[in-house]
This record gives structure tokens, C-alpha cells and sequence, in this order.
């Protein structure tokens, strides 16, 4: 997907939802399951809006479409964890396979052992709040599954993330979309979720860098 087609299923997100709604009923939800398990579960898709799409099935819901926020829930955070898990597991493959054997030169050992070693001690923290963060979620457990982040572990925190993640934007969206600003605005709206986790990040790098600065 381009990032042309991704801007145009973006901004007119709403549409496409009713849409597919309409034409294919309760296929919708496998439409999107499909959607939030990609972005994840597949390294080469991570552009796909997931946390839009999230968004906004709660604020149409809000708007009285015909979308179940309930099965939403439970479906989507079924997908982002399979999804998840599936990226972890190419993730410990690839360690075993590849990176161990030293086939990709510009991978030092030395990189992977610092890896590790942040792994060890904030691999959950980092599982869980790269969920929140669009592009560094689909990196964040094949990470952690090339440096041997226990399985157990990883399961743990990845269902956490997952059951914060997914009402957070699902119900986010519900509230927002009973606001008539929202519903007149629902593209920048939905640009306006998207983008706030990223303005987190941008504050944290800044304010690193002042400090260092100093």
C-alpha cells in the first residue's frame, strides 16, 4: 500500500467503514481484523492505519452506524495480539538463523548484546508503550524476539499493551464522536488520534536533547 492509498483510506476513513459495512455486513470485522493483525504481524505493512481505524468505529458507533463496539473489542485485541505475537516469534527465527550466524554484516554483536541487555531490564515497558506508537509497535517484538525475550514474558506484557491499547481508542473514539465538532471534522479528528502518541515522542526527544544540551 502506497502512501498515497494510505492517505486516501485515511481521510475518508469514515466513508470506507460505511461502506464495507453496507456491501459486506458482518464481514466488516474480518476486514478489520485482517487490517490491525497485518500491521503488526507483517513487517511490510506497518503503514496500515490500525489506530484509525479504531478510532473511528467508536465515534460512527457514537453516530448510531450499525458497528458493534463490543465484538470490535474483543476481535481487534485478538488481531494486535496475534499480530504482535506472530512479529516476535519471525523475531526469535531470525535470531536463531541469522543474526547468531553473523550472516548480516552491519549487525555487530556487540549492538545485539546492548539490545539484550535493554531488553533485560525494560523489554515489558517497551512492548507495552511501542503499542502506542505507530511504525515503532511493528519493531518493537521482532526486537524482542531476536534478542530471546523470554516467551512468557513477552506474552505478559503484549496482552497488557493490547488491553489498554484497544479501549483506549476504541472507547476514545465513542466519546469523541458525540462531539459535533468531531462530526464535522471527522478527518482531522482522526489525524488528531493518530498523531498524538507520535507528539509524545517528539516531546521526549526534545526535552533529551535540551538536557544534554545543558
Amino acid at each position: 500500500m502506497t502512501a498515497a492509498e494510505v492517505w486516501e483510506l485515511s481521510i475518508h476513513l469514515e466513508n470506507h467503514l460505511l461502506a464495507f459495512s453496507a456491501d459486506y455486513g458482518a464481514w466488516v470485522y474480518a476486514i478489520m481484523f485482517l487490517v490491525l493483525f497485518a500491521e503488526t504481524g507483517l513487517i511490510v505493512t506497518t503503514a496500515l492505519p490500525s489506530d484509525t481505524v479504531l478510532f473511528a468505529v467508536g465515534a460512527l458507533a457514537a453516530r448510531g452506524a450499525d458497528l458493534s463496539l463490543w465484538w470490535t473489542l474483543m476481535l481487534m485485541m485478538l488481531a494486535a495480539f496475534l499480530g504482535d505475537s506472530l512479529n516476535f516469534a519471525c523475531g526469535r527465527y531470525l535470531g536463531a538463523h541469522f543474526f547468531a550466524s553473523r550472516r548480516i554484516p552491519f549487525i555487530s554483536a556487540e549492538s545485539l548484546a546492548k539490545a539484550h541487555d535493554y531488553y533485560e531490564r525494560h523489554g515489558g515497558a517497551t512492548i507495552v508503550a511501542s503499542r502506542f506508537v505507530p511504525v515503532l509497535r511493528a519493531f518493537a517484538p521482532l526486537v524482542g524476539g531476536i534478542v530471546r525475550m523470554e516467551w512468557r514474558e513477552f506474552l505478559k506484557y503484549n496482552a497488557i499493551g493490547k488491553l489498554l491499547w484497544t479501549p483506549l481508542y476504541l472507547f476514545g473514539g465513542y466519546f469523541f464522536g458525540q462531539i459535533p465538532w468531531v462530526q464535522r471534522n471527522f478527518g482531522v479528528a482522526i489525524f488528531l488520534a493518530l498523531g498524538a502518541p507520535l507528539l509524545g515522542v517528539v516531546a521526549r526527544m526534545v526535552y533529551l536533547s535540551v538536557v544534554k544540551g545543558r
